[in-house]
């Protein structure tokens, strides 16, 4: 079978990917494909596997219309205000883990938060003035899962009030860029993929970057194109030497770039 013969039987539709065993070196889990807006994109990520290319399909006028239709802007339901549970804690002195946390990188106390059951260092995300949801970092050593959401409501954790904007990995991530960079807005997506929602809030933008770790290159080009086919707007897909949390001057400096 022609390699896109097999592809073509995924039948992808718009913006929709798939991951699989390889047809041609049979490495397990190793092939990818992705419809960009009826481009579609394969490749095997096995190193000995020379796999990969990229062919051109025609949309049909009903998949036109459903793309163009998810540009337009998302009104914002009103979320409920979180309920702050009583070991959600403003931290006190004695709190030896949160201070650590804070003190290793070198980030502002104020507005958070410490869990005093599960050890977790907690950061409020608010929305007109009103905590909706909390993302806790966990400091323990054993502390299962790292990140936790503590209502789910929320659908991104945005710092920063500026029209130019990076998508990151993590909170602190966000939270550190936008302190090396005050004339960026930094925005955590908090989940595995982009919804409508967070796209509305970045076609509000006039300059996106998508600045992911190192090891998530695909899916920061992903997000890139995702970005440029529901909003409209030219985004940078930044490849970073580490994560931005560790504050590295090359990299800094590349997401200082979207402020220029």
């Amino acid at each position: 079978m022609r390699i896109r013969d097999f592809v073509d039987s995924l039948d992808l539709s718009d913006r929709q990917s798939a991951r699989m065993n390889c047809p041609v070196c049979r490495s397990k889990n190793t092939f990818t494909a992705y419809n960009d807006g009826g481009s579609i994109i394969y490749n095997c990520y096995k190193l000995s596997c020379t796999v990969s290319g990229m062919y051109f399909t025609d949309m049909c006028a009903a998949e036109i219309s459903m793309r163009l239709s998810k540009v337009q802007p998302v009104e914002p339901d009103e979320p409920q205000t979180m309920e702050i549970p009583e070991h959600l804690v403003k931290p006190r002195e004695e709190h030896k883990k949160f201070w650590k946390f804070i003190n290793k990188w070198n980030i502002q106390p104020d507005l958070l938060m410490y869990d005093i059951v599960q050890d977790r260092v907690v950061f409020p995300i608010f929305y007109k003035g009103r905590i909706i949801d909390a993302i806790g970092r966990a400091v323990g050593l054993t502390r299962v899962p790292k990140w936790l959401r503590y209502t789910g409501v929320a659908d991104y954790y945005l710092i920063g009030s500026t029209t130019s904007i990076v998508i990151v990995e993590d909170i602190l991530s966000a939270i550190i860029v936008n302190q090396e960079v005050p004339g960026l807005s930094a925005m955590a997506i908090l989940g595995t993929s982009l919804t409508d929602k967070q796209m509305g809030k970045l076609g509000e933008m006039t300059k996106v970057g998508v600045a992911l770790d190192p090891d998530a290159m695909y899916k920061t080009l992903q997000y890139k194109r995702e970005i440029e086919a529901w909003t409209g707007i030219p985004t940078v897909a930044i490849k970073l030497d580490d994560d931005l949390k560790y504050r590295k001057s090359e990299d800094i400096q590349k997401v200082k770039e979207l402020c220029s």
